[in-house]
């Protein structure tokens, strides 16, 4: 189910992900109308999937706008025993028969007692997460009493594909952000063109390869970040950028980006050293 990519998540919130049995799914219309249904899921690594029928309102938002929020709880009465995980991701429908099969074996091991039923009659999907938060208020130092009204929740980030971004630029990136698919072979950018664009990416793999070096191309996959360096240099691409697989990122424009930085240069000296580690690791 996923996509051979590994993603650095936290044991303890996979083992989380493993143990509970539903998630509270939330899609919206293309004009923004929401909804929200629960389903039974299985997991690969960070990756979900779930099952519903293709005529569902649930399916129908999926197929007209991929982003989704979802959550993963217990209810506990006492707040202080609160866990749970919130994230946002890419869903999609399953196509693959192999990949179909692979989540079928998931279900039947995770829900042994489960039916298959008129499997012809639903439709697998599966949710990329782009952020993952764990809920734990088990952990020391939290300070919700059970009872209280306004009683915070212990928040950790678990996984983003913001990771190398300081946590306060995120909602400001996060609404500038165009989604962009592109199929195997692709060239996402071209070595010596105008650096126009910045890309991070959410799903599959892509190549990067400079003409004339004899130490060969390197891959990046969901979470790592393409071609900021040029547009804070201010230079064309230096490298031609490939999809070696079917491949989703997001984008954001030359200016934009450049804005960004320069608002969190004078607010925040993480992302400056971010920038800085990144220009130092090119010229090393």
């Amino acid at each position: 189910m996923s996509d051979g990519t590994a993603v650095e998540v936290p044991s303890h919130v996979l083992d989380y992900l493993g143990e509970q049995r539903t998630l509270t799914l939330a899609t919206a219309s293309p004009a923004g109308v929401p909804h929200a249904s629960t389903f039974l899921y299985v997991n690969d690594g960070p990756t979900l999937a779930f099952w519903t029928k293709p005529d569902t309102t649930t399916a129908r938002h999926i197929e007209q706008n991929s982003l989704v929020s979802f959550a993963i709880d217990d209810y506990a009465e006492d707040l202080s025993k609160t866990k749970g995980v919130q994230g946002r991701g890419e869903a999609r429908v399953i196509l693959s028969g192999e990949e179909i099969a692979r989540v079928a074996a998931l279900f039947g091991d995770k829900f042994p007692d489960l039916s298959p039923g008129a499997t012809m009659s639903i439709s697998f999907f599966k949710v990329v997460p782009t952020d993952l938060d764990f809920i734990d208020n088990t952990e020391p130092g939290s300070e919700t009493r059970s009872g209280t009204f306004g009683a915070e929740f212990h928040r950790e980030r678990s996984y983003s594909v913001f990771d190398a971004l300081p946590v306060q630029e995120v909602e400001s990136i996060g609404a500038t952000l165009q989604k962009v698919e592109v199929g195997e072979g692709d060239v996402i950018a071209r070595q010596g063109a105008p650096a126009d664009k910045f890309f991070i990416v959410i799903d599959g793999e892509v190549e990067v390869s400079r003409e004339g070096e004899a130490t060969g191309s390197t891959r990046h996959g969901p979470g790592e970040l393409i071609g900021e360096v040029a547009i804070l240099r201010d230079t064309p691409r230096p490298a031609t950028v490939t999809a070696t697989k079917p491949t989703t990122l997001f984008t954001l424009e030359r200016d934009t980006f450049r804005d960004l930085v320069a608002e969190a240069l004078g607010t925040t000296g993480e992302f400056e050293r971010v920038i800085q580690a990144r220009l130092g690791a090119l010229e090393g």
